[in-house]
């Protein structure tokens, strides 16, 4: 086992001298005078640790971490600055530094620091000396070919080996999951555990019993001690699912593994040591909801070091076969049925469809197609679209129709009276006629929200519930 690389970078001689004598002979140190020189040590060899003054001549410390946050060659970063203040602190950790200690560092919490990054480097090493291949993740994870599925993977197998918390967001059903075990699979953790926690179901009550185990006799019905997720994940990976659905309070307890790498099992007064990934899943906007009050910022910045945008279906429609023909491929094998046929006129009504439900409404509908046929799978698929009052590919159609109605009704023209199967649902009607709505505002006021809430009489929660309820995404220009 190699021994831990670190790198310092200060540009005092005197605290680089005092920090090689602390560390002489238990890591291997390389010392630097300025981000500059840092940057050039990190791409010449990666470190597993990184010393870093916040105040530096040239590229300050938050320049440094904002150019190595996505390839993680420093490893884990702790800032180092005379500046003790909650906003330095939260400017760091926003910024991708995984610490944050005022100078001059205490030794003994600086080499308790650097044995904790030791234990973490040796489970890595002992778990495998070489990079596992991305073609272990799960094929459904990274299937596809069009230009949103190619950045996707892309941006995984960059971050990958890297250890720094990832955040992935996307709506729901989208296949975060399966993205969040590529990761795992792709990592030096390979071989240690992944441990999913889905934060939606655990009840508030279980919640530390769950996450950090307990003592027995710590509660009615605590008849062992046991170990919790978290501690079962050291060495591995925690995937925290649903992220955005933890209370304040539950926020606060997970911050402090975070911050500080220890468990304590409800009952014991002790700390134990965890060593692990996270990765955290959401389908809601985290910054809205620290807006809201009901997310903690401190918590998103931890989780928020790389952030991985999984696509919806109806932004990568050009992976539709792909996707599908695998889906039926296998169900049809699981259930031991004859590979159904489709043909043109079954792929073009599929591609009609919005999707709403994403790469698990696809594989559900790839399912019925093994086992009921195609005919019926696709009908299925479209009486649940109209009783949804999903206008799909022919929401255009319904749009036209649905204002020519209302333009007729309200001229009292009976020239162009609509004949019966002319005439919109009224739920589609409404669903169109509010994304018109919301779009048009969202298009005057180049995007911003909180102006497009004040145009329309709604609040800012509002109009973003309707958006993800109308599936409407955010674009690069609203011009």
């Amino acid at each position: 086992m190699s021994r831990l690389r670190m790198l310092h970078v200060e540009d005092e001689v005197n605290a680089r001298t005092m920090i090689a004598d602390l560390l002489e002979g238990d890591v291997e140190l390389v010392s630097v005078g300025s981000a500059e020189e840092a940057l050039e040590a990190c791409r010449a060899k990666p470190f597993d640790l990184t010393l870093l003054d916040w105040t530096l001549p040239g590229l300050d410390g938050g320049d440094f971490l904002r150019a190595v946050k996505e390839d993680g060659r420093a490893g884990r970063v702790v800032v180092l600055t005379a500046m003790g203040t909650p906003e330095r602190a939260v400017e760091a950790i926003k910024a991708g530094a995984y610490d944050f200690m005022v100078k001059p560092a205490d030794p003994d919490v600086l080499l308790d620091l650097v044995e904790r990054a030791s234990r973490s480097v040796k489970l890595i090493q002992g778990a495998s000396r070489s990079r596992p291949s991305l073609s272990r993740a799960p094929a459904s994870a990274i299937l596809g070919s069009s230009p949103e599925v190619l950045d996707l993977k892309a941006k995984l197998e960059l971050v990958a080996s890297a250890d720094a918390a990832v955040l992935i967001v996307g709506e729901s059903g989208t296949g975060k999951e399966l993205v969040a075990r590529s990761l795992h699979e792709a990592s030096g953790r390979h071989r240690s555990r992944l441990v999913t926690v889905n934060c939606a179901a655990i009840p508030e009550a279980l919640f530390e019993s769950e996450l950090f185990g307990h003592k027995r006799g710590a509660f009615t019905g605590a008849s062992a001690d046991r170990a919790g997720l978290v501690e079962l994940a050291s060495g591995g990976t925690l995937f925290l699912d649903e992220v955005g659905e933890m209370t304040l309070p539950n926020q606060a307890k997970l911050l402090r593994v975070l911050q500080e790498g220890v468990v304590r099992r409800v009952g014991e007064a002790k700390d134990r040591p965890v060593d692990l990934r996270v990765i955290a899943a959401t389908n809601r906007e985290l910054e809205l909801e620290v807006d809201q009050g009901t997310f903690r910022e401190d918590l998103l910045f931890r989780l928020d070091v790389i952030r991985l945008e999984v696509p919806p279906l109806r932004e990568r429609q050009g992976d539709l076969r792909e996707l599908l023909e695998h889906f039926v491929s296998d169900h049809a094998r699981s259930y031991e049925r004859p590979l159904p046929e489709l043909s043109e006129a079954h792929w073009s009504r599929l591609e009609r469809h919005p999707w709403p439900g994403n790469i698990r409404e696809l594989e559900n509908t790839a399912k019925r197609i093994a086992l009921l046929g195609t005919d019926l799978a696709l009908a299925e698929l479209e009486r649940r679209a109209r009783k949804q009052g999903l206008a799909g590919a022919g929401e255009a159609n319904a749009s036209a129709a649905a204002t020519s109605a209302t333009a007729s009704a309200a001229t009292g023209s009976s020239a162009a009276a609509p004949k019966p199967e002319d005439v919109v649902p009224l739920r589609e009607a409404v669903a169109e006629a509010t994304r018109v709505a919301i779009l048009h505002a969202l298009r005057a006021v180049e995007g911003n929200r909180t102006q497009a809430a004040q145009l329309l009489g709604v609040s800012r929660k509002t109009l973003f519930n309707k958006m993800q309820d109308l599936g409407i995404r955010e674009e690069s220009s609203w011009s």
